[in-house]
């Protein structure tokens, strides 16, 4: 893999001079990012609005980075970071999931298609996430095997030892704090389960600063979660999981992430895109020294642990 070090001192000054000239221009807007308000479901609340395919039913909706190792689509490669999850989650049949903060919930309707669980308990904070995910489990005839709720993360309504499995796609750096979801996460699963997540973080060696707070705080990170993968392993150890693997993935995410925000800011339907890093790969500097610095983001791992018997 690619090792992307620091961030080069030109770009670290020039991505900091644009985050004080936006202070310049709008100060109350910026200072509001700065307050620790972590306002999630208003995020992707109007994401959604803003979607005009949302209620296409010929539309998958998928909502996370994808994994681009051999797909050339956002919804293939989408798909396939779903399968990476599930193959670290030891997804199977007679499985009773708990699936934490499932957007529209695709990742369930896959899991249940291809990996044959016995059900899946899904919740999450956004509520028309949460709608809109019902009616297409609805459509595909899944109903009965998917249940969906809102509910949150760091106190979920569940007794203990209730699940199997519990997973997390792409959102637990939302988690306000994402520790204590690893609390609650070890109370519902029984002896024996496993927590599975796909989760973004800061790489090793970036500052822990002031400027990956104002970024944390844009994005609806909690300041708290801004940690590496070695300090990651080291929580869920604290919290009694056994058995950790941490696995990154990075090579085959953010490469593909400039490209698809090019694509984007080009009016391109993400549907539409096609990105082939056999072809054209930018590596994982573009990423973390753009995009990815501003986005709070430049270290993709999969992350898995069990509760002890």
């Amino acid at each position: 893999m690619e090792n992307i070090g620091k961030i080069p001192f030109n770009y670290e000054w020039r991505n900091r001079w644009i985050i004080i000239k936006e202070f310049i221009q709008n100060p109350v807007k910026e200072i509001w990012f700065l307050r620790d308000k972590f306002k999630v479901s208003e995020l992707y609340t109007g994401l959604a609005k803003r979607d005009r395919d949302l209620n296409n039913p010929n539309i998958p909706q998928w909502l996370n980075f994808g994994y681009w190792q051999e797909e050339t689509t956002y919804n293939g490669a989408c798909a396939a970071l779903a399968r990476k999850l599930g193959e670290i989650a030891e997804l199977s049949p007679k499985d009773q999931v708990l699936d934490v903060g499932f957007g529209f919930a695709e990742q369930d309707i896959l899991w249940m298609r291809e990996n044959n669980v016995g059900a899946i308990t899904g919740i999450n904070t956004t509520e028309i996430q949460v709608e809109i995910a019902k009616e297409r489990v609805a459509r595909a005839g899944l109903a009965e095997q998917i249940n969906l709720q809102v509910g949150s993360a760091t106190e979920m309504p569940f007794a203990e030892n209730s699940f199997d499995k519990v997973t997390a796609l792409e959102c637990a750096f939302h988690f306000n704090t994402r520790e204590d979801f690893f609390a609650e996460a070890v109370r519902v699963l029984r002896p024996g389960g496993k927590l599975a997540l796909a989760d973004c973080l800061p790489r090793v060696g970036r500052e822990i600063n002031f400027w990956l707070r104002v970024n944390s705080n844009k994005m609806c990170i909690p300041f708290a979660n801004q940690y590496d993968q070695h300090i990651y392993v080291e929580k869920l150890k604290k919290h009694g999981f056994l058995n950790i693997q941490a696995i990154p993935i990075s090579e085959y995410v953010f490469p593909a992430a400039v490209h698809y925000f090019t694509q984007v800011g080009q009016q391109i339907s993400k549907h539409d895109i096609a990105i082939d890093l056999q072809k054209d790969n930018p590596g994982i500097e573009a990423w973390s020294r753009d995009r990815g610095w501003f986005m709070a983001f430049d270290d993709y791992v999969l992350f898995s642990g069990e509760k002890p018997n």
